[in-house]
């Protein structure tokens, strides 16, 4: 079960990467929950509709961005933890980003059920149990 765990993550950075909003939902669960620690807003928000919002919302002020999984780590059960490496580019100004940060997803019956974004990698790995 996990590695097909790390499987489904694998494919939700995937469809991120592509801008397939549908493809991450199709990964979620109907009752997914949703928060990005790093954002402006932390809130969280639960359901699929959420989901669409949150990415519809912050892709919008970008010309390009990614988010390239740099390190899928099992941590048994049903958990994952991803450490990636954003970059983007904004629309008009051309600002650009270079972070590196952490995403903590828990999947149940082969769906997302739970999506938490870190502003680091160090709070992520703390959040994960693995900091130091």
């Amino acid at each position: 079960m996990s590695q097909e765990n790390v499987e489904i993550v694998r494919g939700a950075y995937e469809a991120v990467n592509r801008g397939d909003i549908d493809g991450v939902l199709d990964l979620c669960s109907p009752d997914v929950e949703w928060q990005d620690l790093a954002g402006i807003d932390t809130s969280a928000g639960t359901g699929k509709d959420a989901v669409r919002a949150y990415f519809e919302t912050v892709m919008e002020p970008w010309e390009e961005v990614r988010r390239e999984a740099e390190e899928i780590i099992d941590l048994g059960g049903d958990r994952v933890l991803v450490l990636f490496h954003m970059t983007g580019r904004g629309k008009g100004n051309g600002i650009e980003v270079d972070a590196r940060a952490g995403d903590l997803l828990t999947i149940r019956e082969g769906r997302l059920v739970r999506w938490v974004g870190y502003p680091d990698r160090a709070k992520a790995l703390e959040a994960a149990g693995l900091g130091e």
